[in-house]
């Protein structure tokens, strides 16, 4: 099934709307009554939790674990009987009455969510000096339930903990439990337990679901394209909370999401709602629910049925919505090519607009259409697109629609401030979008910091949290000025005016104030120098991370010191004190006010030139974390603009003179951590002369062209430049600085560049989802962020962070080296592990440029009609983004006749010319460019970006790019697969992931740990454990790395046992179905480097080599450290019988058209009768899976014909033929010359 997240938290500015024409209501009356049996009950007083009643019954039915003896002796457990009960009998046999006996669940954590009462039974057995504790922990805080040790009788006696009175709060998602035995007489004793239980508390009256029932957007029959919404309102006389509002969709709960977080009324009822698109076949649903004080209820169970549709299809939007006055377009997305290109805009259910969608060709292995509507300017909040039978999401037109989104934009910073309260930081209301209630936390951190020798304490509180840890990096200090900037470039505007928290200042202003106080604190104390403090964090909130005393050892302290960061500062400062005195000249802060503030931008200004002493005094320093391009000159020259324009001193003008006119085009990116140039120019640009502004308005001309044209590379109007930490982040950057040129320049095209590229962050993309959080009906759930305790447990729903957007698809899935290109998922840190922040980060930086953008459309009249003029189009047209390739790379690209000086920059190479492709000319397209880039050395997975550029005849440039990945040697004895060599090689090895392996779990207590060293001249791992007992087993994991070893029979592995007598082994296999036991149980480890070899293909049943993931463990025969040292993991082939032959290999058509098809065929033969791992169609560098012609002739020995069919785009092609039979080294024919293709007409 495929899950989608639920329905916009914006319902107040967004209101909700029925997706379809068909209602279907629930109307039935709710009743207790026991949930389907394949779904666990929810929390009540007739469902308890037994944890364990010690005769096999209960979330735990394992033996308990003599974890840790104190102060010497032992302790035993046994499961008995006594009387009718099956008891657990703890015993101790003590040293002294000082020994104290440790007894856990193994390591077992356990979700408590829901329940309020711990319950268990007692029985002392007789012995009267017998003591029991009982702790209870939830990785924070360690609770003292009996609040020390306390006897027991001879009767069994009930004893019941009120988990809910526990302070602080405990969190039950995650719980250990812990009992303890001490002997007060120091002689033997034992105490017997029985029925560990939770319950909750039994009060009121149940609540309701009413109406409770589902829409869906799709006309005629449900079928896959169909979005389903689930749709519930809770009302509970008592006013009490539901634990959970659940969907049950074929015996499967899913938890509904509240529709406005800031609503805490539950007697006149709240809204839940629940997204989803669903498979073909028949399906049932119903609701349930429950207050935890009385027991569950639910609906009747009801049914739909789903089809087979011939077309997956989405609509994508902006789900944010539109200005009346700007370009309005939608993404009709399909896996086929539609023969009704028609649509429909519908206001309700009345059809608005109509026209007829542009193909705009396959990109990302999806047709696309583009739809355009901008003539519709009329308001309303109930629009969708219609065409095929399918709906978009609704969205909204309105006059001024981003003025709408600006709260969100300061209430993101506001929910990230430091060593403040949410509930002082951010007042009940102050967006529309409410916070997630799991996000309220109190102020952490307000230890911060002490010096990096820990012998000074500074006060450093304040700033913001910079992402979804607790650091505070120097090279973000940045942020603050663009904060400040977008209130003083748009100060006459009233959209930029507001001021949510009524506290008489711009809410822009104030947040820029908040970060600079910080940056006061360290001109203060330190002089000048900027310094990190580092995130010391796991997903808790901030206040648990600390003791927040300051002289305690937990202080966090100072590291990184960063000249970069002071030169940020000072431009932050200087910016900061220029937006308090426009606010005040503007008339925007009270009178009573002035003063103080006009105090403050004193202390910024004597601050900003604090810091920017420092840094020219220290021109060679570090330059620090987050660190710019070209080094400090960069990071200073925001702080030259800032300070000249606030001082209107000549030396500060000077110096942003000479640093701009030595920039170059190649020098500039956009605004962010990692440049200061753009933002700075724009800055700049009225007060410079006359010969800079020229040169400020060439280097500013031709980024707004970089970006432009790289945006026209698909139709989606990204940036498209795909790494590995999100593209929008880089995206929105663009977006800041292309509004700035507007600011300047009027270029109409930048506008509707920023408004295009906005509509992709809100939804108008393959993966029809809003990346900023609580905006739009499908908008992310899973920001990474420490605010959500519960991230890294497998009940987590997510979080809303009003505003934030998150840093979005990469260029692959950074789990997954064979996923498809880009790619994204929304998905929790449970179902990660290294990863997510990659992809579903955000941080202060990655909101700035978006933040800006925002703000200045809220200022910024609208777009008209789509007829901007922009740079010409450069497509390449091989290879396409996300292809495989190996050896010889040729890239094509079309250059119209308009443009010359056509190059090509391969992945950290300069621009080299490209030559015309071939005869291939058209009067219309201009030229087929080609270029040939080796790749034959690269390491396989590795992700290769290739940029074009043309110039057109202005003078300035045009470009575009495309990326694809290094395919893996095919499967043959010379070819081994490394997995990991311990050295920064193999498949694990050299990933740009956590490469480190993880002791990913202790049974029977001890410890693991992993190092990386050398020994014997080995670049080796070291697996190291400390057990607790003999029965202590450590297990270790490349994380939950999964590898494709198909093709290979053979897994091989170097190992040796240095010097660890008691040292036993057992390594294992996943393929997500079974775990295989290579081993075949514990092994000794030699005490010489050994080679372990094991043949996959014997396994039974067979392994799916597709999807592995291996475990190594170690076990001692005694209770003492030992270490394991593994050189190299790597699966291999034997060399068997003879090598398959490749004959008659050709194409049908030597020229042609793009129109034509092309059929590549080849025969394969194998003595050995033998089939081929693959048969490729090496084409022009790219991988190309071929087919049998007859998928029924399984006889190679005589020859079995192989095809691929294809378009080819026009130039000279080249070709060969590629296999393995595994057993033998790979073949391949010599390299073709054509087809040549011309444009088709």
């Amino acid at each position: 099934m495929f899950i989608r997240s639920p329905f916009s938290q914006r319902f107040n500015k967004f209101v909700s709307v029925s997706l379809s024409l068909l209602l279907i209501l629930c109307s039935v009356a709710l009743s207790p009554r026991p949930a389907a049996a394949a779904v666990t009950p929810l929390p009540g007083p007739s469902h308890p939790l037994l944890y364990d009643n010690f005769a096999g019954g209960g979330v735990f039915k394992q033996n308990w674990t003599n974890w840790f003896n104190q102060s010497g002796g032992s302790g035993t457990f046994t499961k008995t009987t006594q009387g009718t009960r099956t008891i657990g009998k703890f015993t101790q046999t003590p040293s002294s009455s000082s020994s104290w006996a440790k007894f856990q669940p193994m390591n077992e954590t356990f979700d408590l969510s829901g329940y309020r009462y711990m319950n268990l039974s007692l029985n002392n057995a007789g012995y009267a000096q017998s003591l029991i504790r009982v702790v209870i922990s939830d990785g924070i805080t360690n609770y003292n339930l009996t609040g020390g040790y306390v006897p027991a009788t001879a009767a069994w006696t009930d004893l019941q903990f009120d988990l809910d009175a526990l302070s602080p709060k405990i969190q039950k998602k995650k719980v250990k439990l812990e009992l303890w035995l001490r002997q007060a007489g120091g002689t033997y004793g034992e105490m017997w337990v029985d029925d560990i239980m939770f319950t909750t508390a039994s009060s009121g009256t149940a609540p309701q679901l009413s109406p409770a029932g589902m829409t869906a957007n799709t006309d005629g029959s449900y079928n896959q394209n169909t979005d389903f919404t689930f749709e519930a309102i809770y009302t509970d006389a008592d006013n009490e909370a539901p634990f959970a509002v659940q969907v049950i969709i074929d015996d499967t709960a899913y938890v509904m999401r509240e529709s406005d977080p800031a609503d805490v009324t539950y007697t006149d009822g709240k809204k839940y709602s629940f997204l989803t698109k669903l498979p073909a076949g028949a399906h049932t649903y119903y609701f349930r629910t429950t207050d935890t004080t009385s027991d569950e209820v639910a609906t009747s169970v009801q049914a739909l049925s789903v089809v087979q549709a011939s077309s997956v299809i989405d609509i994508a939007v902006s789900q944010a919505g539109y200005s009346a006055g700007d370009i309005k377009n939608a993404k009709f997305i399909s896996d086929t090519t539609v023969t009704d290109a028609t649509y429909e805009i519908v206001d309700g259910t009345n059809v608005v607009y109509s026209g007829t969608m542009t193909y705009e060709g396959l990109h990302w292995n999806k047709h696309v259409y583009s739809i355009g509507f901008t003539p519709l300017t009329d308001s309303g909040n109930n629009y969708r697109v219609r065409s095929n039978q399918v709906y978009s999401y609704a969205f909204e037109i309105a006059p001024n629609l981003w003025d709408q989104y600006k709260d969100e934009m300061t209430a993101f910073y506001r929910l990230l401030r430091a060593s403040v309260a949410t509930s002082d930081a951010y007042p009940a209301g102050y967006s529309s979008v409410a916070p997630s209630a799991k996000l309220y936390h109190g102020a952490g951190h307000l230890d911060d910091a002490q010096s990096a020798d820990g012998l000074t304490h500074y006060d450093l509180t304040g700033s913001w949290y910079d992402a979804g840890d607790y650091g505070k990096y120097g090279g973000n200090q940045w942020v603050g000025a663009e904060i400040a900037l977008a209130y003083i470039r748009y100060a006459d505007h009233d959209s930029v005016k507001y001021d949510n928290d009524s506290n008489g200042i711009p809410d822009l202003v104030d947040e820029a104030v908040f970060g600079s106080e910080y940056l006061i604190k360290f001109a203060d104390q330190l002089g000048g120098e900027m310094y990190n403090l580092r995130n010391n964090a796991s997903f808790v909130h901030p206040e648990k991370s600390t003791d927040n005393v300051s002289g305690t050892a937990d202080d966090r302290k100072l590291t990184d010191l960063s000249v970069g960061g002071s030169a940020k500062s000072a431009g932050t400062l200087a910016a900061t004190a220029r937006a308090i005195r426009t606010a005040i000249d503007e008339g925007d802060v009270p009178s009573a006010q002035i003063a103080e503030l006009t105090d403050f931008a004193n202390q910024c200004e004597s601050a900003a030139v604090t810091f920017y002493e420092y840094v020219v005094a220290h021109p060679d320093g570090p330059i620090g974390s987050y660190s710019t391009r070209g080094g400090i000159p960069n990071s200073k020259l925001l702080a030259d603009v800032e300070l000249y324009l606030l001082t209107g001193e000549a030396k500060y003008k000077n110096a942003a003179t000479a640093t701009i006119s030595a920039l170059t085009l190649g020098d500039i990116s956009s605004t962010n951590y990692w440049d200061m140039s753009p933002m700075s120019m724009a800055e700049f640009y009225p007060v410079a002369d006359a010969a800079t502004q020229s040169h400020i308005h060439s280097l500013l001309k031709g980024q707004a062209d970089y970006f432009l044209s790289m945006a026209d590379d698909t139709p989606y109007g990204v940036l498209n430049q795909f790494k590995n930490f999100g593209v929008n982040e880089p995206h929105a950057s663009y977006l800041g600085d292309l509004l700035r040129y507007y600011e300047l320049f009027g270029d109409p095209a930048a506008l509707q560049g920023v408004l295009k590229g906005m509509y992709w962050v809100f939804g108008e993309n393959p993966w029809n989802i809003s990346w900023v959080s609580g905006i739009g009906t499908h908008h992310v759930m899973f920001p990474h962020t420490r605010y959500n305790e519960e991230s890294n447990t497998p009940g987590d729903t997510g979080i809303i962070l009003p505003g934030a957007m998150v840093s979005g698809p990469n260029m692959k899935d950074p789990k997954n080296k064979s996923s498809v290109s880009p790619w994204y998922q929304d998905r929790s840190l449970y179902l990660d592990d290294t990863n997510q922040w990659r992809y579903n980060e955000f941080s202060i930086s990655i909101q700035a440029g978006l933040l800006y953008t925002v703000m200045g459309l809220s200022a910024t009249p609208g777009t008209g009609a789509d007829a901007a003029a922009v740079p010409p189009a450069l497509p390449i047209l091989s290879p396409v983004i996300g292809e495989w390739v190996r050896g010889n790379v040729t890239v094509f690209a079309r250059a119209g006749e308009e443009l010359s000086q056509v190059e090509y920059a391969a992945t950290g190479l300069p621009y080299q010319p490209m030559t015309v492709s071939g005869n291939v000319y058209s009067t219309v397209s201009g030229a087929v460019y080609a270029a040939v880039i080796d790749e034959s050395q690269s390491l396989p997975y590795t992700n290769k970006r290739v940029d074009v550029r043309a110039k057109d005849p202005s003078g300035g440039y045009t470009y575009s790019s495309t990326h694809y990945t290094v395919a893996p040697a095919l499967p043959d004895p010379s070819t081994p697969l490394i997995y990991d060599d311990f050295g920064g090689g193999g498949f694990w090895g050299g990933s740009a992931a956590n490469t480190t392996w993880v002791n990913w779990y202790n049974q029977n207590g001890g410890t693991g740990t992993f190092t990386k060293l050398t020994a014997d001249g080995r670049t080796a791992g070291q697996f190291a454990q400390t057990p607790a007992s003999v029965n202590s087993a450590a297990k270790f994991q490349p994380w939950n790395d999964v590898v494709d070893l198909s093709g290979y029979q053979y897994l091989n592995i170097s190992l040796k046992n240095p010097a660890s007598p008691d040292l036993r082994t057992r390594i294992e296999l996943n393929d997500g179905k079974r775990t295989y036991n290579l081993t075949g149980g514990w092994i000794e480890v030699p005490s010489d480097w050994t080679d372990l070899q094991f043949n996959l293909n014997a396994l039974t049943p067979a392994i799916d080599k597709r999807t592995l993931k291996m475990s190594i463990w170690l076990k001692q025969n005694t209770v003492t450290p030992g270490q394991m040292l593994v050189d190299e993991i790597k699966a291999t082939n034997k060399i068997s019988g003879s090598a398959p032959t490749l004959t008659a290999g050709g194409v049908n058509h030597t020229t042609g058209t793009t129109q034509t098809d092309y059929t590549f065929t080849v025969t394969y033969k194998d003595a050995d009768n033998q089939a081929p791992f693959a048969m490729e169609l090496i084409l022009d560098g790219v991988v190309r899976t071929m087919q049998p012609a007859n998928p029924n002739d399984n006889n190679y020995v005589d020859g079995r014909i192989y095809q691929y069919t294809t378009k080819l785009p026009p130039g000279q092609h080249s070709y060969y033929f590629h296999t393995t039979d595994t057993f033998t080294d790979a073949v391949s024919t010599g390299v073709q010359s054509g087809p040549e293709i011309s444009e088709g007409q």
